[in-house]
């Protein structure tokens, strides 16, 4: 009876074992790349500091490294003598180009997995030659265990997009985590950035060379409000060139903590390091989040981050905010999308201006893109031109503020909580709720309990999944042109 109690008990545990999730300790790396006078000496020296940082990590026993996008050959827009061929995940260890042998190499040496970027060619039965913007994973054994190439290209006219539909772009760790995968750009859009987590996944590696723009599209910004709004544990290794505006990394977590970031003004690498804790399986309509635990309070001065800027002012619908109340409750609309502010402002000043705003439309950045945006900005002056500057500082205290829109639901529509204050981090104590209901969809995004001041952007930001490329715009006037002159 003993013996029979004590099997049941020991199938009982094994059973439960492949359904709980442990915390695990995670190394991202900000990372600026050698560059080389030959594309093999770049890469060859790229690697080497690869190595160098995988054995510093496990110094601190990490079990999962990232490493950012354009990390071995730095920003290049003629992937000749860069790209190599990959092979598609499977039980091999040996590789035969020996860039990848010698990462796999170090993948095993140091009992890790390796998350890396790398640009890849193929070539077709004609030896025509296609590119693509690449993320692989190693396993601790050497073995390729994912393989993503980027959709959403982002200038990068030798870049061809990965296909819409991959299934090599997630992958189960022996700690018990299902990683999912994309890349820099593709974290603003339903494919691949919400669509991944449809295969079970809770945690994600992000390898991103983030050209920050304010006020809507700041690194730290989108890669905390990605994390909040999808409750998945994210992994961001941004690469770092400060004087383009690249730079913001961080490691977060699915309760809306951050574990670790780094944003700095100085030209440089950084590994960081975080205990990640464990998430419940995300819910499909609503996702809350609550606060900041950890913050790295040793960054350097900010000062010399030139974060680039983008905003089309006369585009947007604003309106003042009406600092001399203490409860503000307004509504803006824009070709009838509209937003609907709640504020209370425990001390103001009344000459200091906020702006609210609502945008429906297209916006070129890179890409021409289908955008919906509700924001509560910082401004200057009373030119909204000013609006969502970085030294648009205040001495206004919110104690609360929510943002909320509704429209009709769509099968890709995709939205992300954006926050801001002046010294460029995320702000604390949020929620952000998604639901449907029939056919409306309702995002409400909300900030409360703590005075929180110099806050220079606070609202929600999406699209309808819908993107045209500059280079399919101009394939398709070739196109035309062919069709009506030939």
């Amino acid at each position: 009876m003993a013996s029979t109690k004590l099997l049941l008990l020991s199938f009982t545990i094994i059973c439960l074992a492949q359904f709980i999730k442990t915390d695990y300790i995670a190394a991202v790396v900000e990372y600026q790349p050698i560059n080389g006078t030959a594309p093999n000496e770049t890469v060859e020296s790229n690697i080497a500091q690869y190595v160098y940082n995988i054995e510093q990590a496990r110094n601190s026993k990490v079990q999962i490294i990232v490493f950012p996008e354009y990390g071995l050959t730095g920003l290049v827009f003629n992937p000749t003598g860069y790209a190599i061929e990959i092979p598609n995940p499977g039980d091999n260890t040996t590789y035969e180009h020996y860039w990848l042998q010698k990462l796999a190499n170090a993948a095993v040496a140091h009992s890790m997995y390796v998350v890396l970027n790398l640009l890849e060619q193929e070539k077709d039965n004609r030896n025509n030659t296609t590119y693509y913007n690449t993320n692989i994973v190693f396993d601790k054994y050497g073995k390729l265990v994912a393989k993503y190439r980027k959709i959403n290209v982002y200038e990068e006219p030798a870049i061809t997009p990965g296909s819409y539909n991959q299934n090599q772009n997630t992958f189960v760790t022996d700690f018990g985590i299902t990683f999912g995968t994309f890349t820099c750009y593709d974290i603003t859009f339903f494919n691949p950035a919400r669509s991944v987590l449809s295969k079970s996944v809770t945690d994600i590696v992000y390898p991103t060379a983030w050209h920050s723009f304010l006020p809507f599209h700041h690194s730290l910004s989108i890669q905390s409000g990605y994390a909040l709004a999808n409750k998945v544990n994210l992994l961001a290794a941004n690469l770092n060139n400060v004087e383009e505006g690249i730079g913001g990394s961080g490691i977060y977590g699915a309760n809306g903590s951050i574990f670790s970031y780094y944003l700095s003004g100085s030209e440089g690498s950084k590994l960081q390091i975080a205990t990640v804790k464990n998430v419940p399986t995300h819910n499909n309509t609503a996702f809350n989040t609550f606060g900041f635990e950890v913050l790295d309070d040793n960054i350097p001065t900010l000062a010399n981050f030139k974060a680039k800027r983008y905003f089309e002012s006369d585009k947007y619908e604003f309106r003042r905010l009406n600092l001399s109340q203490h409860i503000v409750k307004d509504e803006v609309c824009h070709k009838y999308f509209c937003c609907v502010f709640t504020v209370n402002a425990s001390s103001s000043n009344a000459s200091e201006v906020y702006q609210i705003m609502a945008f429906k439309g297209q916006i070129r950045a890179g890409e021409i893109t289908d955008v919906k945006l509700c924001a509560l900005l910082a401004c200057e002056s009373e030119d909204i031109n000013t609006c969502g500057e970085r030294n648009a500082k205040s001495t206004a205290k919110f104690e609360s503020i929510t943002v909320e829109t509704s429209m009709p639901d769509g099968p890709e529509q995709y939205f992300l909580p954006i926050s801001l204050n002046a010294d460029l981090n995320p702000i604390s104590n949020t929620v952000f709720n998604n639901t449907i209901n029939g056919d409306t969809r309702t995002i409400k995004y909300h900030y409360s309990n703590l005075k929180q001041q110099n806050i220079i952007a606070f609202g929600i930001v999406g699209n309808s999944g819908v993107t045209l490329s500059f280079n399919f715009v101009l394939i398709a006037a070739i196109l035309v042109l062919n069709y009506l002159y030939y």
